[in-house]
């Protein structure tokens, strides 16, 4: 796999300075990174008739097109009580794939193909559209380089984003302009008040993207769009990327599938890993018949490794 950061318009000489420059992090802001949480519940919302501690958006109701919000009946089973509302801007850019929500209330999400790109053309995939928190309005945030759209790419473009509380940071990964053979993804690390890109890791397909500090390092874990692992990037405390990707743990040969990936990772208040993993080979018709198993995982410092403890 070729690896690539690239620090836009900066010498490399400058580089290192760059980093020692860097607020230097204690090991007790670390291991918070990932667990603690930062995000709010946008002030629109308030004024609506939801429960807040129940309310949450979502892409994933297969009945209704682009982002709902939902309050989730206090029985998870008791499907007829659930509530769900929608603004019609939130399906005017077609199908939306993960959602991130930062400090202020404000949900980015991205486009993704439902049943083929007839709806969303894979030349308006790779962009950013935010929910305003206070307008609940839905609107084009970021438009992301473009890529190569040609015959042969595959059918996707930005597959995981996630908000990062303690650097401000939004990661976004894409597959714009891979093809089966050439893996030409790239990881962005934005600014999500102005949608500046701040950093890039480029030649990876991800599709979980999540920060933590776990392993007592700032890092930028991800799920690989080509195989079962989980590799991570060192960050700075601003949210650069620092250092080469590395291997941290697989879920080859786990679960009923033995090859899922990593669609969504999370820690949760006790320090595990959480990951949720599914069938992915960039194909439509998987994406539409998508099953999904958690799976944890715990940290051994002593021994720098990762432990499965089950799904």
């Amino acid at each position: 796999m070729s690896l690539r950061i690239a620090k836009k318009l900066l010498p490399i000489a400058l580089i290192p300075l760059l980093f020692a420059c860097e607020e230097k992090m204690t090991q007790g802001e670390i291991i918070q990174i990932g667990i603690a949480s930062c995000r709010t519940l946008a002030p629109f919302i308030r004024k609506m008739d939801f429960d807040p501690k129940r309310s949450g958006f979502s892409s994933s109701e297969s009945n209704i097109k682009g982002i709902a919000l939902v309050e989730f009946p206090v029985n998870p089973g008791d499907t007829a009580q659930k509530k769900t509302w929608q603004d019609p801007t939130w399906a005017k850019y077609g199908w939306m794939g993960g959602i991130a929500t930062d400090n202020r209330g404000n949900a980015f999400t991205a486009p993704v193909p439902k049943v083929s790109t007839f709806d969303t053309p894979l030349s308006r995939m790779n962009r950013i559209y935010k929910i305003d928190a206070n307008t609940g309005k839905m609107d084009l945030a970021c438009e992301l380089p473009a890529a190569d759209t040609s015959q042969g790419v595959v059918p996707y473009a930005v597959l995981g984003i996630y908000y990062d509380c303690h650097g401000s940071k939004l990661y976004v990964s894409t597959v714009a302009g891979s093809t089966r053979d050439d893996e030409k993804g790239v990881i962005y690390a934005i600014d999500p008040q102005t949608c500046d890109i701040v950093d890039r890791v480029e030649g990876i397909d991800a599709v979980a993207v999540f920060v933590g500090g776990i392993t007592g390092e700032k890092r930028l874990f991800y799920g690989s769009a080509r195989s079962s692992e989980v590799r991570s990037i060192e960050l700075t405390k601003s949210g650069r990327f620092k250092g080469k990707s590395r291997y941290e743990f697989t879920l080859d040969q786990l679960g009923p599938r033995g090859d899922d990936k990593a669609r969504r990772i999370r820690l949760d208040p006790n320090g595990n890993m959480l990951v949720f993993g599914a069938e992915f080979n960039y194909s439509l018709a998987v994406q539409n018949h998508r099953l999904e198993d958690a799976y944890v995982f715990t940290y051994d410092r002593m021994h720098s490794k990762w432990m499965h403890q089950g799904h």
